[in-house]
């Protein structure tokens, strides 16, 4: 999210206030890209579709507790299933792509070698399109885009009750420090672990700073300008931690596809039970990279978690 676009955020408004306001914000955004997506020629509607769904959801987190316990429960509940068909077409789109890009760059002799994944992993993506595209026909969706769409404009600006006996915070100015803190926080629990983390820890990491950078996209308009300079920091971040979830899920698509290669073969119609030695070489590709990856990262962490990425924090919040 730019600086320049508005979300229309006050320090002093309420929780329920502001979060009405970001979630009509994201929404609209999905819903913008959404034609895009039912089409499918340009694989960056279903990726903008697919964030918008993500922010919306990091956004339920950041404000729910702002609204009764069961005024989200429908977002939660229908963000969470568009966002799965959404995800299945997603990452084959980005598996072909990389493979595709790989291919290229072998000689013609090497590249048809991965033909039989490719083949496979298009008809994997009709088949998770085709169940994206009923799911977004359908009447469940249908529903949950009306009922977003009453509850996101709702006007509710009074404040919330409280009690003078034991005064509540509800204004973003108060809530918004604490609640960007304890998720960078959340962050800084991996530090001690980072020299053995596993793939699957480093996919929790990569999840962590998406709510963090979420959390502070969503009060960027009311935060210093420092939180530029963070954010910045994060996406580094994030395309590291990007490429290695992108080579993990490779990983898990390629041993699958070894796994039942004499099934694929049958249903690709290869009659010769060749070895699929292209396919193998690309595996251990991925596999090198997914090591190198986790080799190097704890370096990349200390460079993003420094003294002055601390000190922009505590001045972006001070805004407030």
């Amino acid at each position: 999210m730019k600086k320049d676009t508005a979300i229309g955020l006050q320090a002093t408004q309420s929780m329920e206030e502001a979060g009405r306001k970001v979630f009509v914000y994201h929404f609209n955004d999905l819903l913008k890209q959404e034609s895009g997506t039912r089409l499918g020629e340009d694989i960056e509607a279903l990726h903008n579709m697919r964030v918008a769904t993500r922010r919306m959801r990091a956004a339920v987190r950041i404000f729910e507790n702002g609204f009764t316990p069961s005024a989200l429960k429908f977002l939660k509940i229908g963000l969470k299933e568009t966002a799965q068909f959404l995800g299945s077409v997603r990452d084959l789109d980005v598996f072909i792509e990389k493979v595709t890009v790989y291919q290229q760059e072998l000689t013609i002799d090497k590249q048809t070698g991965l033909t039989p994944l490719l083949n496979h992993c298009y008809r994997q993506r009709n088949l998770a399109r085709t169940k994206m595209l009923s799911y977004l026909d359908s009447k469940k969706y249908k529903k949950f885009k009306e009922k977003t769409a009453r509850f996101v404009k709702k006007n509710n600006t009074k404040n919330v009750a409280i009690s003078f006996d034991k005064p509540t915070p509800f204004q973003i100015r108060h809530v918004a420090p604490l609640l960007l803190y304890n998720r960078y926080e959340t962050l800084c629990a991996y530090e001690p672990f980072l020299n053995n983390a596993s793939v699957e820890q480093l996919h929790q990491l990569r999840i962590d700073f998406k709510h963090f950078r979420y959390a502070l996209e969503n009060f960027q308009e009311i935060l210093g300008d420092e939180s530029l300079l963070i954010l910045s920091e994060i996406k580094q971040m994030q395309d590291c931690l990007g490429n290695l979830n992108d080579a993990r899920v490779g990983c898990e698509l390629v041993k699958n596809f070894l796994n039942n290669w004499k099934k694929y073969r049958k249903s690709l119609n290869m009659n010769k039970a060749k070895k699929p030695v292209a396919v193998i070489d690309y595996l251990k590709i991925k596999t090198t990279e997914c090591e190198q990856l986790l080799t190097t990262f704890p370096n990349v962490w200390h460079e993003f978690n420094s003294t002055k990425l601390r000190n922009h924090l505590a001045l972006a919040v001070a805004n407030l």
